[in-house]
């Protein structure tokens, strides 16, 4: 029995970050794509509630087109799920759902009843670790300044597309959409790297801070400035800046085994879990 407790006890804490992280994911991504609606009409960016959790549709070519933490808390029904397949299908999109740990067995038995699937070239390792952890020191070369108004914006916008390899027309569309759409969520949580000595930009960043938690994301470094410390300058950066908002835990997500997810683990993120994506 004393064996079986602290076991019992991890589990609880581990359920408890994941049902966390699952839904301020899911209320950011719902608080970008009405930011997009807002900035850009065109994309017909919306988000429907969906049980206990809800459907982001950010818009063609866009990084969020699924359903998130649903199933989570409380049973879906066949019919709210159709809803969602309707919903997708009539703008030409492909019926998607995360599957977390937090996922109730019903949920997922659900899905699979309806005729979705597993798609592994989707997963995504989440990480998360403590505010209060010693950070690494960041490189002398490098400073990290915020975005502040639409020159800086647009810097932003060309150093990202630029470190993703956005080139055709269509990408870099949804790149720079996003980007402002984050400017709008994010504020001066977003940031660019650039050289100490000559003033280049050399990267860029984003931190979403919600309810205590500083959610990282949108990193890329220029090709031509990679292995010298940029993406350390812009996670401790990030860290300080949530840091200094209160926040308790830094959390972000990385393709499971990638090489990103292998440099968090340098900074001291844990994986917690895998976010899967089923699909119809």
């Amino acid at each position: 029995m004393l064996l079986g407790a602290p076991v019992k006890a991890m589990m609880v804490i581990v359920n408890s970050v994941t049902m966390r992280l699952v839904r301020l994911w899911a209320l950011n991504a719902v608080a970008q794509a009405t930011a997009l609606a807002q900035i850009d009409p065109t994309r017909a960016s919306e988000t429907h509630p969906v049980s206990d959790g809800w459907l982001i549709l950010s818009g063609r070519d866009m990084y969020v087109n699924r359903a998130m933490a649903v199933g989570i808390s409380a049973p879906v029904s066949r019919e709210e799920i159709d809803s969602v397949i309707l919903r997708l299908r009539h703008i030409g999109l492909v019926p998607a759902f995360e599957v977390t740990p937090a996922t109730l067995p019903a949920m997922v038995r659900l899905l699979a009843g309806q005729g979705f699937m597993h798609d592994p070239s989707a997963d995504v390792t989440a990480l998360i670790r403590p505010i209060s952890e010693k950070l690494m020191d960041p490189p002398d070369d490098v400073v990290v300044r915020p975005v502040t108004d639409e020159a800086s914006l647009a810097l932003w916008q060309e150093v990202s597309a630029t470190g993703w390899g956005h080139t055709d027309t269509r990408a870099r569309a949804a790149s720079d959409a996003f980007a402002r759409a984050a400017f709008v969520t994010d504020q001066d949580g977003m940031t660019i790297a650039f050289d100490v000595n000559d003033g280049r930009p050399v990267g860029c960043a984003s931190v979403t801070i919600r309810d205590g938690l500083a959610t990282l994301g949108g990193m890329s470094t220029l090709p031509d400035q990679r292995r010298r410390g940029v993406q350390a300058a812009l996670v401790h950066h990030r860290l300080r800046f949530a840091a200094m908002r209160g926040c308790d835990q830094a959390a972000t997500t990385a393709a499971t085994g990638s090489a990103s997810e292998r440099n968090l683990r340098r900074h001291g993120f844990k994986p917690v879990f895998e976010i899967e994506t089923w699909k119809s």
